[in-house]
């Protein structure tokens, strides 16, 4: 039989294994939930009403689905058997990952709720540009945290590409909101232009808290 002791140590690794699978499950929910913010873009740039409808259904299922792992990560936490250092740096991953969702979610909301009247061909290219490089920012985030445990130095390496890209990002964030905000002296909606507009900086906030997520992995992975 194991000892008191043995039976701690293995509880401990098991339940740790478990929350390691939860975080990664989280992390695969936040990434679905904004590779359909990307279908929301192209559907509402083609004038696909039903996809960006289909689209934004998704995309509220997959946040709302990440938000169901988020607390079972949060419920596990609560039953101790975690170093407190462990249990704050998890709880930060995960809550940080969470915004990452839920921007997606805020972004797709305020596209359906835009109109075409107010996006040219210039500015249609460029929402569907942002939002393929969401994409790569957050599934290049998804890395780190999977290198995290076997390779340390690895995960600290792709954190360093995920800001890379958000710098890339805000870049092209900043000539896309040049671009709309030339076109709103002739937008015959100014709710649909100022919505369009805020779809813009959820979607950059996206990319922002996915660097966010970024610094936590490279300060456990440090600390670790």
């Amino acid at each position: 039989m194991f000892k008191s002791s043995h039976v701690t140590v293995w509880l401990a690794r098991k339940r740790e294994k478990e929350l390691l699978n939860l975080c990664k499950a989280h992390a695969d929910k936040v990434v679905e939930t904004v590779i359909h913010l990307r279908q929301v873009v192209h559907s509402f740039c083609d004038d696909d009403s039903e996809g960006m409808q289909k689209g934004f259904k998704l995309v509220f299922d997959k946040e709302r689905e990440a938000d169901e792992v988020k607390r079972k990560i949060l419920d596990e936490l609560s039953r101790g058997l975690f170093h407190p250092i462990d249990r704050e740096e998890v709880v930060r991953f995960v809550l940080t990952a969470d915004d990452v969702a839920a921007n997606a979610k805020a972004a797709a909301r305020k596209i359906r709720s835009s109109s075409l009247e107010v996006v040219t061909d210039e500015i249609k290219e460029g929402l569907k540009g942002l939002s393929e490089m969401l994409i790569s920012i957050v599934e290049k985030m998804r890395d780190a945290f999977n290198k995290l445990i076997k390779d340390p130095k690895g995960a600290i390496k792709t954190a360093d590409e995920v800001e890379r890209i958000e710098e890339e990002i805000d870049d092209y964030r900043v000539e896309l909101i040049e671009k709309i905000l030339k076109f709103g002296d002739k937008a015959k909606s100014l709710s649909a232009w100022l919505m369009l507009k805020e779809a813009v900086e959820s979607m950059e906030n996206v990319a922002d808290r996915s660097e966010d997520v970024a610094d936590v992995i490279r300060s456990i992975a440090i600390l670790g």
